[in-house]
């Protein structure tokens, strides 16, 4: 029988949050750190050497590295459109239409109801009153980014196109601003594009 994809959260009382471990046919493909602390370097270089690199092994390693291992049993699509259209509806007083797209883009991000409820409450502008699948999955690293700070709202403090590249032109005008407060100045290609933003 072909072993198809699995997921394994590693949790330790030494650090603030999990760590996931996914394995595709038997073998390593990804690793989450999904902690609210960056690790130490010893920290991270004793998690890369240590890792199980095949599944079976996995419980064991994690064992001789202090880490609890357990089996995530990863969510249908359709239950996870389910769980987004309740909460939209919760939130938002009328029912949200997935469309069929939809369940395509949701299958790939882990959805729980903590995180769609944060989704759903935060003030931030990436997310406040622009409630959908599509916008969920496009700042899904962004919504995890701002429940790992406890909430806190606001702009990165350095430049990032990957980041500019995705704001309406409002909110990039609003981006900007906050960049030249902390006393940046944009520095820009013989063309005129803006390649960095610097002191």
């Amino acid at each position: 029988m072909q072993k198809m994809k699995q997921v394994y959260k590693l949790t330790s009382k030494k650090i603030d949050g999990c760590l996931y471990v996914t394995f595709d046919q038997g073998f390593l493909k990804a690793i989450e750190i999904a902690v609210k602390s960056p690790l130490n370097e010893g920290q991270f270089r004793g998690l890369m050497i240590s890792v199980a690199y095949v599944e079976e092994e996995v419980v064991a390693k994690s064992q001789q590295i202090g880490l609890s291992c357990e089996k995530v049993v990863e969510m249908a699509t359709n239950k996870k459109v389910a769980m987004f259209c309740l909460m939209y509806e919760k939130y938002n007083r009328i029912k949200y239409k997935a469309s069929r797209q939809d369940g395509g883009k949701i299958s790939s991000i882990k959805i729980t109801e903590e995180i769609l409820k944060h989704y759903f409450e935060s003030e931030n502008f990436l997310f406040k009153g622009k409630h959908s699948i599509s916008n969920l999955v496009r700042y899904y690293n962004e919504l995890l980014l701002e429940i790992s700070k406890k909430g806190t709202v606001g702009f990165p403090n350095t430049w990032s196109k990957d980041y500019a590249d995705k704001l309406s032109p409002a909110d990039l005008s609003l981006y900007w601003k906050h960049l030249r407060s902390l006393g940046l100045q944009p520095k820009k290609d013989r063309v005129g594009n803006t390649i960095d933003w610097v002191k």
